[in-house]
């Protein structure tokens, strides 16, 4: 079975999650902001002086920044409305990540406790991290983000098949509920499992639909990997889940 899904009920998801790529993207990002201290930049200002020093090598910066610097924004990481100070960029929250991500960094084989540190450090992002995400659930204007949609299949059936996420989508698209959605995932799993979601085009749809949702999920530390097409929720999420009104 097919089913063809509007590209504005897949769209919900960020170009990006935070992977290790990104942090180190971000700690260059904030040493750029702290060395200029009290000056007062903008968002282009940002993207303009990354882009001048060449901060990620090869890869383009503006473009780069445009990419996660939004996502930030929405875990209430950093702010950079209009001017300001270029040391005030980073929130509380977003500055305890990124010094965790930079502090990993510097870990090396010779680091007494090297481990302990490392689980440690990783502990710190995810936490911030579940902030964060807290954060977006309580602005009203991210209220719609399809990460709400994939959290609640999690909830409920503890193991998602990502093909149960688009599927719920399709719901949402043609005038039903999630919950609608839910029953029939119950009922029909196996077949729902097996449909060959599509674009406008007739191609199949990437899994980028939902890559970088599952991204951030496991970079918090909610769910961990079981397959390319399967995800299993963690029992560390009850605290989270707790703080959230799904």
């Amino acid at each position: 079975m097919k089913i063809i899904l509007d590209v504005e009920s897949y769209k919900g998801a960020d170009g990006s999650s935070l992977t290790p790529v990104r942090c180190s993207q971000m700690v260059k990002v904030y040493e750029m902001l702290e060395e200029k201290a009290t000056k007062v930049t903008s968002y282009i200002d940002i993207q303009e002086e990354a882009a001048r020093r060449k901060l990620f090598g090869k890869t383009q910066a503006k473009n780069a920044i445009r990419t996660f610097f939004p996502l930030l924004k929405k875990l209430n990481f950093v702010n950079y409305e209009g001017r300001f100070a270029a040391n005030t960029c980073f929130t509380e929250l977003g500055t305890q990540f990124v010094l965790a991500c930079r502090a990993l960094e510097n870990v090396t084989d010779d680091t007494p406790y090297k481990q302990e540190i490392i689980l440690r450090l990783n502990n710190i992002k995810k936490n911030a991290l579940q902030k964060g995400l807290v954060n977006m659930y309580n602005d009203p204007e991210w209220k719609s983000h399809n990460i709400w949609i994939a959290l609640k299949l999690l909830k409920k059936f503890k193991i998602l098949h990502w093909n149960e996420f688009l599927y719920t989508l399709h719901c949402l698209e043609i005038g039903e509920t999630i919950d609608d959605a839910i029953n029939k995932i119950e009922k029909e799993k196996k077949r729902i499992d097996n449909i060959v979601f599509l674009n406008e085009k007739g191609n199949a749809l990437p899994d980028t639909c939902y890559s970088y949702i599952r991204g951030i999920l496991q970079e918090a530390g909610l769910i961990a990997k079981i397959s390319s097409k399967e995800s299993k929720l963690l029992d560390d999420s009850e605290l989270f889940f707790s703080q959230i009104g799904l």
